[in-house]
Formats: structure tokens, sequence, C-alpha cells
């Protein structure tokens, strides 16, 4: 028996489909135009693909000429770089309507922490490196704890307990965290939920919302 693997009309739509339909493929094409270059940091971005599956999806949009690799890693080509406004419009769709709402399925840490660092704004830091610790409180133990190291100079995500000195502790339940980076709650929406609680050095909690750009297509930033 054949395997059907496209969907056999001239269709713009189904064409484009069988090159970007697949499981995955449009949420590596988001991690490239976020910034990720590497294997691995695609794979931070969605840290539930398998690798196989991962290798693969890459091969796709490598042959169709949507990336190509290289020294520095995998970048888009102009074909691919045309794919941002799809992206984008997928997400207004998905922000201003009910058509894909959030439940408890959505709810990742990794890959939430893994936004939230890469969506720093270094300018609104202190000139000197402050420790954020994030305990979300209502997962076990190996998707709980994070560390955010922030300085102007640089930004890592750390899941393991370095020893440096914490400013900082943010604890609550994923839900309502997720929610605030998407944009759904201001960070003062967020400082009332009753599950939430910001501690440690005061003089840094006065200015710690502005650190955070948030996630790249909130509400506001698609101007819906």
């Amino acid at each position: 028996m054949d395997i059907v693997t496209g969907y056999g009309q001239f269709c713009a739509i189904a064409r484009a489909l069988e090159v970007v339909g697949e499981r995955w493929t449009l949420l590596i094409v988001r991690e490239l135009l976020l910034g990720a270059t590497t294997f691995t940091g695609i794979r931070r971005g969605l840290p539930a693909i398998p690798r196989a599956t991962l290798s693969a999806r890459l091969g796709t949009i490598v042959a169709a000429g949507i990336a190509e690799p290289g020294d520095q890693g995998y970048r888009l080509t102009q074909t691919g770089l045309a794919l941002a406004p799809v992206i984008r419009e997928m997400a207004r769709w998905a922000t201003v309507t009910d058509g894909a709402a959030l439940t408890a399925a959505h709810l990742d840490t990794a890959a939430l922490t893994w936004d939230m660092q890469r969506r720093i704004n270094t300018s609104a830091l202190p000139g000197r490196l402050v420790v954020l610790e994030i305990d979300f409180t209502d997962r076990r133990a190996g998707d709980r704890r994070f560390w955010l190291h922030l300085s102007p100079a640089r930004v890592d995500l750390c899941r393991r307990d370095t020893g440096a000195p914490v400013d900082l502790w943010l604890s609550g339940a994923t839900e309502p965290i997720t929610r605030w980076w998407l944009g759904q709650l201001t960070w003062s929406q967020l400082m009332r939920d009753p599950g939430v609680t910001v501690h440690g050095d005061r003089s840094l909690r006065r200015g710690m919302d502005r650190w955070f750009l948030r996630y790249a297509y909130t509400r506001q930033a698609l101007g819906a």
C-alpha cells in the first residue's frame, strides 16, 4: 500500500501544510525566530520534543529551504523569516478568541522558565548579579525550583542550586505565574493572588516587574 504524505491538492494552503503542518515544525520555526540557533537551544524551548523528532523536523525545514545550518548553528532563510507573520497571526487568534484556551495540560515549568530567561530586560536590571529563585509550589521536585542568575551582561537559567546567594524568591502555583507571563494578569494582579508571594531584598522587589519583557506574543505585543 502506498503511503500518502501529501494532500494531493493544488491549493496553496494544502501545499504549505505539506511542508510546515507536521507536529512541532512551526514551533521549531518559532524557536528560531526567538533566537535559538542550536539543537540544544531549540530543545530547551521545546522540552517535550523527542530528540529523533527534532532531528527529523530540522531535516525537513532545511530541505524545504526554511532554515540552513552553518558554523554558528541553524538560522532561518528569507523563506523561513516569511513565516513570522503566520506565527504572529496564529498567536493573535489564540489570544483574542476562545479557540485555544489555556488548560492544565499546557502548563510546563521548564518551557516557561526558559522563555523567561530569554525575555529579560537587561537594561532594567541592577548593576550587579541578582539571583531569583522561582518555586512552583504545585509541582513535584524535578519541575519545581528554578534559579535565574540575572545581570546586565548575562542571563542564565539553572535547574539546580549552584550555591549562589539568593536575593529574591518568587513562589506560587504554575497557572497564575503562566497567566502573568502571557499578559493575562498584570504584576499587581499576580501579587494579589493568595498563593503567590515574593520575598527577599526590598529594594530589588520594587523594580522587579520591569525586569521581564514577558511572552513575545502577549495581547499588547500583538496590538489586540
